[in-house]
């Protein structure tokens, strides 16, 4: 195997190895995304209820 096929190798094996983290980031932040998404909209409904129950 040459040097230069080997080098090759090593950098296709660093960038799939990128590819996979930024994926796992990515997913990673949908999930958090959903879950303060979720939290915001849970806030609403209360903070609607109690202008409601104050009059607002």
């Amino acid at each position: 195997m040459s040097r230069e096929h080997e080098r090759d190798q090593f950098e296709r094996m660093r960038l799939v190895e990128q590819i996979e983290r930024a994926r796992a980031l990515i997913a990673q932040y949908a999930e958090h995304q959903a879950h303060y998404r979720a939290r915001v909209e849970d806030n609403r409904y209360e903070l609607g209820r109690l202008d409601e129950r104050l009059g607002d």
